[in-house]
């Protein structure tokens, strides 16, 4: 039947099925290019299947592609996140946030990038001060972030434990506005008051507990408000927040030495 075509019509359909042939050669290569808008997803198969190196360089080949920003972006989010937690590689995974900052910077993943060297800087690196300002930052970029509360917290017990108290206090009372946050904020500040403003160390462990201290957190804020009615010498007060706690089924090692020291004050 082939042999039956006039020659014109055979080249006609040769040309054709080599037309043919092509765009799906094309489509193909595409289809498995960094470009493809499966790459990603491709990639994130190829993680999942234990293949962390390959999926790794796959990413970073992506946010060197032709595709769009916010594709190139997520990609070298994801490797910066693989570097970091399959690999345990931080300072690498680092550098590949402050590129996605800096390359990037209208990203939705920038505010991730942020708390994530936070952390780096907080558990890798040692460096409290630039752990609390990168949550900061986190938190500034997108204050109605989920996570914002948390990141200034975090910001918060960083840069106290540094001894920044000033910039500490800054970002605790901003954590404290946040239900989520609001117990471990006021511990955290009630903590910072105690020697230089004992009374208002007082209202932070109550605040603590109007926030609705529970546990470990309602011990910890009987213990400072005892600790903040001594410096303030009150120490009937403090015996009798002390008595409260260990009423409430609060007391343990350190809550009965203090108790037995203020009795014994008291007796003398």
């Amino acid at each position: 039947m082939w042999n039956d075509l006039p020659k014109s019509e055979r080249l006609y359909v040769l040309r054709g099925v080599t037309v043919a042939l092509s765009i799906v050669i094309c489509a193909v290569v595409f289809w498995r290019s960094p470009m493809s808008p499966a790459s990603i997803d491709r990639t994130a198969a190829q993680a999942a299947r234990g293949d962390v190196d390959g999926a790794i360089a796959s990413y970073l080949d992506q946010a060197e592609s032709w595709a769009s920003s916010a594709r190139r972006g997520e990609s070298l989010w994801r490797a910066a996140v693989l570097t970091h937690v399959a690999q345990d590689r931080p300072l690498e995974s680092e550098a590949m946030l402050e590129r996605l900052i800096e390359q990037f910077p209208e990203h939705a993943r920038v505010v991730d990038a942020h708390a994530r060297i936070a952390l780096i800087h907080r558990h890798h690196n040692g460096d409290p001060v630039r752990a609390g300002v990168r949550w900061v930052a986190a938190a500034s970029i997108e204050p109605a972030h989920p996570d914002a509360g948390q990141w200034m917290l975090n910001a918060g017990i960083a840069l106290a434990d540094a001894g920044d108290s000033d910039n500490a206090l800054r970002a605790l009372n901003v954590a404290r506005k946040r239900p989520e946050q609001a117990v471990a904020a006021n511990l955290a500040l009630g903590r910072l008051h105690l020697k230089r403003d004992p009374a208002q160390a007082y209202s932070d462990y109550d605040a603590a507990f109007r926030a609705g201290a529970s546990g470990e957190a309602r011990r910890l804020a009987h213990l400072g408000m005892a600790t903040a009615l001594e410096y303030l010498d009150r120490r009937d007060a403090a015996l009798a927040e002390l008595d409260e706690a260990a009423e409430e089924g609060e007391v343990d090692a350190a809550l009965e030495r203090r108790r037995t020291r203020l009795r014994a004050r008291r007796a003398q």
